[in-house]
């Protein structure tokens, strides 16, 4: 799996970019760069055939982060009351979201598939301004480890036909296209991002979303949300599936402020090991520690472990 130069930063920037090379990412390499004496052009020469990788250092990968606020949804779990019942005893959400969306107008709504309808009302719910000047507070990552998957095969199935693609099909069929919708809807017009790693894929989200705080964000909404995969993808799961979606405004704890923290790879094997959650993908069983008095839990992912953790 590989990091963007966001995540890369907080643990030292080592190899050469893959993906995206947003302005601040390119700050952030060239400011680790200058720190070890190096121009780029030697760093690169250097680490032409290296990456950013989950095994680089990894030892090195520490967040501490505040939750200031929370919103959540899926089938059957659509209140707080609800979802406290659930963090006190998780089970895994079963059905069909019945999502309304009452608030978007109509000839938005149409455009949003199921899983586009979770996001958005777990956005919706948890709220916030977007009306302010400085579009660098408050980005927004979002994290979906499949994304609109059944879209995507929809695709695939019509160019099997040789039918003609539905340009509309395809532009609401990326990665990135839940969150720019939710955004048309808002208006709101500030930085966010799309991100997928796999069973990972809250613990990336909470490291794209420090980094951001880090780069000077004052807080950053952290939008995770999955669907089962459609009957053509089902032989590649690897974990329980659901309908859900849920949201976490993160910010960076003050002094002496009670904080979360994920470290990779845990230094304590004595944790809540998800082992004891098998009912849940990697994603809820973040939200049950988010949202838990549990001390710890340790996942075990793609042979590595990930530590959440929380002051005493």
């Amino acid at each position: 799996m590989k990091y963007s130069l966001a995540q890369a930063k907080m643990i030292g920037w080592k190899g050469r970019p893959t993906t995206r090379t947003r302005r601040g990412f390119r700050w952030a390499a060239k400011r680790t760069l200058r720190s070890r004496g190096q121009s780029r052009g030697q760093h690169e020469k250097r680490h032409r055939n290296s990456a950013v990788t989950v095994g680089v250092r990894a030892s090195q990968l520490s967040f501490s982060f505040v939750i200031e606020s929370w919103a959540a949804c899926a089938p059957g779990v659509d209140t707080p009351q609800r979802w406290s019942q659930w963090a006190a005893a998780p089970w895994l959400p079963e059905g069909e979201p019945q999502v309304a969306l009452a608030a978007v107008a109509p000839m938005l709504r149409r455009r949003f598939a199921p899983l586009g309808r979770l996001a958005a009302q777990a956005v919706l719910d948890l709220g916030g301004n977007v009306d302010g000047d400085d579009l660098l507070d408050n980005p927004t990552v979002y994290a979906s480890r499949y994304g609109e998957a059944s879209r995507c095969l929809e695709l695939l199935a019509d160019q099997a036909r040789d039918s003609v693609l539905s340009p509309t099909a395809f532009g609401l069929s990326v990665h990135n296209a839940i969150g720019a919708m939710i955004a048309l809807t808002r208006g709101d017009r500030r930085n966010s991002s799309a991100i997928a790693a796999g069973r990972a894929t809250a613990a990336a989200g909470v490291a794209e979303a420090v980094a951001l705080l880090d780069d000077g964000a004052r807080s950053v909404s952290l939008i995770v949300y999955d669907s089962p995969l459609p009957a053509g993808y089902t032989c590649f799961e690897d974990e329980p599936s659901a309908h859900f979606a849920w949201a976490w405004r993160l910010r960076r704890p003050h002094a002496g402020e009670r904080a979360l923290h994920l470290d990779w790879p845990a230094p304590n094997a004595s944790a809540y090991d998800d082992s004891m959650l098998p009912q849940l993908p990697a994603s809820l069983q973040a939200l049950w520690f988010g949202l838990s008095d549990a001390a710890s839990l340790i996942q075990q992912i793609d042979g590595r472990r990930c530590l959440w953790s929380r002051d005493a």
